[in-house]
């Protein structure tokens, strides 16, 4: 698997930085990185003439006066001998923002998830689809703390990817992977289908084949837990089971077997950064 060598935060000038920082924290001390970069995009294309008239009287631009508050954030959490770098991005353009997290080739991006209202954290949404490397949301509430790790499993081609990540993660936090796969044939079928029990069946041998390929090849001792379809999200389906073994994280591709091709990120993925899930989250590209 790639090393987890080069890192991104992304920080909105908030009391969430601080768990930010802090989240980050406990994953380098398991991973000791080799760099971490805190990104800031500055959201305004142009600051209002009444801010940009103060300016001069500070004796600082608005860019060194975000890079020193964030750099106080920085050294309230780490020591001053790590290596970490601060980019204030300007001009307020998503897309050049993402285009430019993705020119340092970054291996990681953190980024934070307000769960308080709909339609928090449309910037960190637009990253996630925008850029190439995997994305950790973290909501409000999130405890760094790594006891135990649902690893969402659709034997696509991201499931070798998860579980490269997911084992060695465990490795390193001594945490505890719940292996998850969710069976759904569509129960409004129901009436149309003949042997639906026998296919349910089928699917879930064939699921239990793969996974015990994959056990294997990665030397897993936890059993896969399958989830059968009830009318329910895929993805509500894995929150509430991840909910259910109290998971502090939630590993899941990029995309599933049934997302389309031209698809930024998957649907699965996509609902499980909407608003009203409150567990971290962790999208292996």
């Amino acid at each position: 698997m790639k090393n987890l060598n080069n890192i991104a935060l992304c920080v909105d000038l908030t009391d969430m930085d601080n768990l930010l920082l802090s989240y980050i924290k406990k994953l380098d001390d398991a991973f000791d990185f080799k760099s971490l970069t805190v990104l800031h995009l500055i959201e305004l294309e142009e600051l209002p003439d009444n801010i940009q008239s103060l300016l001069p009287n500070l004796g600082k631009s608005i860019i060194q006066m975000i890079e020193s508050e964030i750099q106080e954030k920085v050294d309230s959490v780490f020591d001053s001998n790590s290596n970490i770098k601060i980019h204030i991005h300007s001009g307020g353009n998503v897309e050049d923002f993402a285009n430019y997290i993705d020119s340092q080739k970054f291996d990681l991006l953190l980024m934070g998830k307000k769960s308080s209202h709909f339609g928090a954290g449309i910037l960190s949404g637009r990253l996630a689809r925008l850029t190439s490397c995997d994305t950790l949301f973290l909501p409000e509430i999130a405890v760094p703390t790594f006891d135990n790790i649902s690893l969402a499993l659709d034997f696509s081609s991201y499931s070798e990817k998860l579980l490269q990540i997911g084992t060695n993660l465990s490795k390193k936090v001594n945490g505890e992977l719940h292996p998850i796969h969710v069976i759904k044939i569509g129960m409004q079928y129901f009436p149309y289908i003949k042997n639906y029990q026998k296919i349910s069946e089928e699917l879930e041998k064939e699921a239990l084949k793969s996974y015990k390929k994959l056990q294997k090849q990665y030397g897993l001792s936890s059993p896969l837990t399958i989830i059968k379809d009830n009318e329910q999200h895929i993805s509500r389906l894995i929150y509430n089971n991840a909910v259910l073994t109290s998971a502090n994280l939630i590993l899941v591709g990029n995309k599933g077997k049934k997302d389309e091709g031209d698809l930024l990120i998957g649907s699965v993925a996509e609902q499980l950064i909407a608003y009203d899930k409150n567990l971290p989250v962790w999208i292996v590209k």
